[in-house]
């Protein structure tokens, strides 16, 4: 089974997107949504950006490995994805 997307009320009113590994892990939450229309929009975007979107580092470089570790990113999806490092 793959991941999935679920739509959930939020506190105020609104929805929220909720992604989900396989295994039922939390892996991110979305943005407020005032409408359900809105919300589906924004699982639309979400997968074109994580489909596509380039990989930008602003965190700070704690080891070489973990720099590589990094630079190993641009390459998971058999292209160049832009990914870069911005100070």
């Amino acid at each position: 089974m793959a991941g999935y997307f679920k739509l959930v009320d939020a506190h105020d009113d609104g929805f929220r997107v909720k992604l989900t590994a396989p295994d039922g892990t939390l892996v991110a939450v979305s943005t407020f949504y005032a409408s359900k229309e809105e919300a589906i929009a924004g699982i639309e975007l979400i997968r074109e950006i994580a489909g596509t979107g380039p990989v930008v580092d602003h965190s700070r470089v704690e080891s070489s490995e973990q720099d590589e570790l990094f630079v190993g990113l641009q390459g998971t999806s058999g292209r160049d994805t832009g990914a870069r490092r911005d100070a």
